[in-house]
């Protein structure tokens, strides 16, 4: 009994190298609950080459949905994000956006590519979208690769707008300071010469008054 135990447990063992061997180490996000969490700004080299078919996405989000795919996770902070994505391989690579992991709700994907969109030539591939405040979004990255071969060798990132720079307004020298207003300097310029007419009025009549 006990050699039959280990007789299976090899069994075991050499059934799991040999998809090691023959199909690679698939992805560490190779599903959409295991995806790679995305930084604004920040570039992510990927591989789907070992990754796994994604049936359940088949035609409900854009080219190539069935293909072997990898995951990456954004979360919004009320901003447009761009998502870039280019290949590195000269393989063609599609993507499309799920609101939410295991399930056929798209919210979206770029045109089929036809011809793969170069790193090196700083071309890429693009999808933009309103990220709602605390809302997370799922990109599926997979290659034109039906069955076998090298799938995409991709580069992955994305983009938000920046805010507008703010400057405090220039006061011009001719504008009345902060609380005065255009007509009480009229006023307190004519109130000033009243005054001063008045002053000379009064010393005119005292001086008159004396001589008489």
């Amino acid at each position: 009994m006990p050699c039959r135990i280990i007789y299976i447990a090899f069994i075991f063992f050499l059934v799991i190298i040999s998809d090691v061997i023959v199909f690679g180490q698939r992805p560490s996000n190779d599903r959409c609950i295991d995806s790679i969490i995305l930084l604004e700004g920040e570039m992510e080299n990927g591989d789907n080459s070992f990754a796994n078919y994604d049936y359940n996405n088949q035609g409900v989000c854009g080219s190539r949905s069935d293909r072997r795919a990898v995951w990456y996770e954004i979360n919004g902070i009320g901003k447009e994000v761009t998502v870039n994505v280019c290949t590195n391989n000269d393989k063609i690579t599609d993507f499309g956006i799920f609101n939410t992991c295991n399930t056929q709700n798209c919210l979206g994907a770029p045109p089929q590519q036809l011809t793969a969109t170069d790193c090196n030539g700083e071309e890429s591939n693009t999808y933009s979208f309103l990220a709602e405040t605390g809302e997370s979004y799922y990109v599926h990255v997979r290659s034109d690769v039906v069955f076998e071969g090298v799938g995409s060798n991709f580069t992955i990132w994305y983009t938000e707008p920046t805010d507008e720079p703010t400057s405090t307004p220039v006061v011009s020298d001719d504008e009345p300071e902060s609380g005065e207003s255009p007509s009480s300097s009229s006023s307190l310029f004519y109130n000033t010469i009243f005054s001063t007419v008045v002053v000379c009025v009064v010393i005119g009549l005292s001086s008159l008054t004396t001589l008489l």
